[in-house]
This record gives structure tokens, sequence and C-alpha cells, in this order.
């Protein structure tokens, strides 16, 4: 996972090419890179490479008279009128059909479908990370409000995923799952529920996102954060696993950080955390103790609607080269949970009934 991203792998196309697909649970598109790139495209690692759509034998494109996925602003056709062009939030290009099949670890449903998506000719993605290596060429849409959703398009009202904690991210993919294979286990422990929300009269991108209503911030179990009563835009959360980190609008960030910096005064005499120049990534950072076998993370958990309470796991990371750590959550809007706070649970959609559930270890 160099780039901070999960992914699963899917063929496409026939024969089959192995794709491995970013998880994005905000925008509704599928796409893969395709041969025929021109702009801002990304380098994919050996054994992997771009779907070539001259070499299936399944592949079509979708005729601009498709007027169920081809019309704006999403998409309109082209300017000869031989295709049909699509916008998305990471990429651009031409909507294609073809032979696709998830290939999720402890899916019984990755049967083959044929599916509208997305083939990348302008990708605004750095799926690299910084890294040589990457075997990520493309993203798999979980968002709604669009046609091409392949949760739409599975004829699914569910899906689940799980990401592995750290300790297991090295030996294993995320599990992604819909229908009837997208549950959470009956003898799972702590599991919590809590409403989906929308903002309906939005417009494009927010009309695609799944909201959730935050009520507070706890540490510990101690409440630092109350979402004000009158607040609207600054209680909606996000989980989107296209992000590495996590965000908090001004007065939550501000709130946790004033418990974080009490919590360590309290319990290990420590004054304040580190005064840095700004700008830097982390702005809650201290010095490394001697002994820091000896030193207990505070649990930082999100309430919801319905009392539901989600842990941030990873909420704190060592930086042996800076000789500090930090909180690594950062100040920015929407309130966003990302992938590394995700980790270690099972995160399950009930687009039907409007809710989420989710409980810890379920990967």
């Amino acid at each position: 996972m160099p780039s901070g991203l999960v992914y699963v792998s899917a063929h496409f196309g026939t024969p089959p090419l192995t794709v491995n697909l970013a998880l994005d649970t905000l925008f509704p598109f599928t796409w893969v890179q395709t041969v025929g790139c021109h702009r801002n495209c990304f380098n994919l690692s050996y054994p992997y490479s771009n779907f070539d759509p001259r070499k299936s034998t399944t592949f079509q494109l979708l005729r601009p008279n498709n007027t169920t996925f081809c019309f704006p602003p999403i998409s309109h056709p082209s300017r000869n009128g031989s295709s049909c062009v699509y916008d998305g939030r990471y990429s651009r290009g031409i909507f294609g059909i073809d032979e696709f099949q998830l290939l999720s670890p402890h899916s019984s449903s990755s049967s083959t479908n044929r599916i509208v998506f997305g083939c990348d000719l302008d990708s605004n993605m750095d799926f690299n990370g910084g890294w040589d290596f990457n075997p990520i060429g493309g993203m798999i849409g979980l968002g709604k409000g669009h046609p091409s959703s392949i949760v739409s398009q599975l004829g699914s009202d569910r899906f689940s995923y799980c990401l592995p904690s750290l300790s297991q991210s090295l030996s294993g993919q995320p599990t992604l799952n819909f229908g009837s294979d997208a549950f959470i286990d009956s003898s799972a422990t702590n599991v919590q529920t809590t409403p989906i929300s929308s903002r309906s009269s939005a417009g494009p991108p927010e009309e695609f996102y799944n909201y959730l209503n935050m009520t507070g911030i706890t540490l510990n179990g101690e409440v630092v954060y109350m979402m004000p009563e009158t607040s609207s835009l600054a209680k909606l959360v996000l989980l989107d696993t296209g992000e590495p980190d996590t965000w908090l609008v001004e007065d939550a960030i501000f709130s946790l950080q004033d418990g974080v910096v009490r919590y360590f005064a309290e319990t290990y005499g420590w004054k304040a955390p580190k005064i840095e120049p700004i700008p830097r990534t982390y702005v809650c950072c201290y010095d490394l103790p001697t002994n820091l076998s000896g030193i207990i993370f505070p649990k930082i958990a999100i309430q919801f609607v319905g009392g539901a309470s989600l842990e941030l796991h990873n909420a704190f990371e060592i930086f042996p080269d800076q000789h500090e750590f930090c909180m690594v959550i950062r100040e920015g809007a929407p309130n966003t949970v990302g992938v590394y706070q995700q980790m270690g649970d099972r995160f399950w959609f009930d687009l039907a009934q409007s809710k989420l559930s989710f409980s810890p270890n379920m990967c």
C-alpha cells in the first residue's frame, strides 16, 4: 500500500486482464487506465499493464444514445458523436462496456458481469505516492447517485468492506462484498449502527456521498467536543478509502488537540507539544520519550447519531527520523475518516435501509 490507498483485484475483458482497483467510497465511477492514455498518466509496475480494449473480444464502446449513462453533468456525447465522454473525480475518458469479475477474497458472489466503466485517458491520480512500485491501475467506485455505480450495476443495495489492520496489511488485501455476501457476522461483538444521510439538494459531487452525522468526539470515553445544535455542514462525516488521513473541521480538531494536550500533561507531566514553524503536516507532536514502551496513547472516537461510536485506529504515529510522535489527524473540511483510521473494522452499507453498521476485528 505505498500510496496509502487500499485495493482489490478484478478481471476485465476477454481474455481477462487482472487490474488492481483502489477502493473509492465517495464517487460511483469505476475506471481503469487504458492504452491510449495521453495526459497525466501514471506508471504501472510489472506484471501489471494498462487495459487495451483492442485486445478484448467482448469490449464495446458505450454509445451516446444510451441516455441511462450518457447525460450531463457527468458525461455527454463526444464531438463526433461516436462515444460517451465522462469527467469523474480522478479520471477523464470514455465509457466502455466489458466483462468484469471481482476477485475479492472470501466472496461467493464474484461472478462475471457486463458493466459500464471508464476507460481512463487523462488521470488526476498518483498511485505511486513517491515509491517505485505501483500495482494499482484504476478505482472501483462505491458511491451512489449515478447508474455507473458498481453497486447499482451489480443489482445490489448492500456492500461491505474491511481494511486489514496495519499488522495484516502486508499479508492480505481488503475484502469487498456485495448483496447477500455483504453482512456483519451475527457472532460479531460491539456492532454499531448509525443512519446514512444525504444532501439530496446538492449537486455533484456531494450528491454521490454517503454522509454520516457526528454528534461529538471522545478521548478515552470523555467528551472533548460536542456538536453545536445549530451546526449543519460541520456535523457531516465521510468514510473515504481514497484518502489516507483523517480530517476534522476547525472547532473539532482544536477541541480534540486541547484534550490530547491535557491528557499528556496530566498522565506524564508533559507541558505542551512541540512548537514548529507552520506549515507542517501534523501540528500536535511531541519529542519521543526515552521509554516509549511505557507510553499509552489515548483512544479517540467519533460519536454518531443513534449512539454509534467509531474508534479512530492508528491516530498516533511515531516518526523515528524526526525523533517525535504526532497525532495524525488534520484540520480540514468536510470531516473525513481516512484509510489508516478505518483499518481493522468491517463497514456494512445497507443503502435500502439507509444505515451503516460497523464492527472491529472483522477482517
